[in-house]
């Protein structure tokens, strides 16, 4: 999230938070709800004391920033939802690499089962010519130690979400960002999204998969900011390579 009181590039103050069941964030049990992981957003605001903010989700993040804009519209100055989808049956048929790694993922550990999924996260030239950066994520994921409970926690809340019917209810500006290469969420979602949303603008990322940033970090960053910056100048996402996709 960044603050709306300043523009976002330059002096915005960001704030990115742990959700629940990661890094040093509560881990409740029972069965969570996208209305709840929601509400954790509110209450990192509230504590923050930001009124409003140019909201940021990325994956199953971008799916708890479509609850939090639609039930808290007036804190959202901007949404941007990067990588994720509405809900629904998914193009493609399930990520069966990613359900595979979930289930061995108590009996071998992180270590063995990232190597499984690693081919729906990065794009081909990544892992192909750039594997340092994969191996690099890896241990990124290995140190953060996110309990083996919240995947399986996580994975209830995704399979419930569902947000297609109130798609249009979204009214502040919106920028869509999505690897063309995305083998765990297909393109196809961002392309759907952008057309269900008035108004919304839609950024494909070439050669870039699921994980975004470690794909083409520079491209992703130059549309984010490109469009945050539009907002605050006025003009909505009217940035390079930022396109409308609403009537597309």
């Amino acid at each position: 999230m960044v603050s709306a009181a300043s523009p976002p590039r330059g002096h915005a103050a960001g704030h990115v938070f742990d959700n629940r069941g990661t890094g040093d964030s509560d881990r409740p049990l029972g069965l969570w709800s996208m209305e709840g992981l929601a509400a954790d957003v509110l209450a990192v605001l509230d504590d923050a004391g930001i009124e409003r903010a140019h909201v940021l989700g990325v994956s199953m993040g971008g799916m708890i920033a479509q609850h939090f804009a639609l039930a808290h519209p007036a804190r959202v100055r901007s949404l941007a939802l990067a990588c994720t989808h509405a809900g629904g049956l998914q193009p493609g048929g399930p990520p069966w690499r990613m359900f595979a790694s979930l289930l061995l993922r108590p009996l071998l550990g992180q270590r063995r089962t990232f190597p499984i999924v690693a081919p729906m996260l990065y794009s081909s030239a990544t892992r192909r010519l750039r594997p340092e950066r994969v191996r690099e994520d890896g241990r990124f994921r290995l140190e953060e130690g996110t309990p083996v409970l919240t995947a399986p926690s996580q994975a209830a809340v995704i399979y419930r979400h569902d947000t297609r019917r109130r798609l249009s209810e979204l009214r502040m500006p919106v920028l869509i960002v999505h690897g063309e290469e995305d083998r765990l969420i297909s393109p196809e979602n961002a392309r759907r999204m952008a057309q269900a949303i008035p108004g919304a603008r839609l950024a494909m990322i070439a050669g870039a998969g699921h994980m975004l940033t470690t794909d083409a970090e520079e491209e992703t960053s130059a549309a984010l900011l490109g469009f945050f910056d539009a907002v605050e100048q006025g003009e909505e996402g009217e940035a390079a390579g930022v396109a409308d996709a609403s009537s597309a």
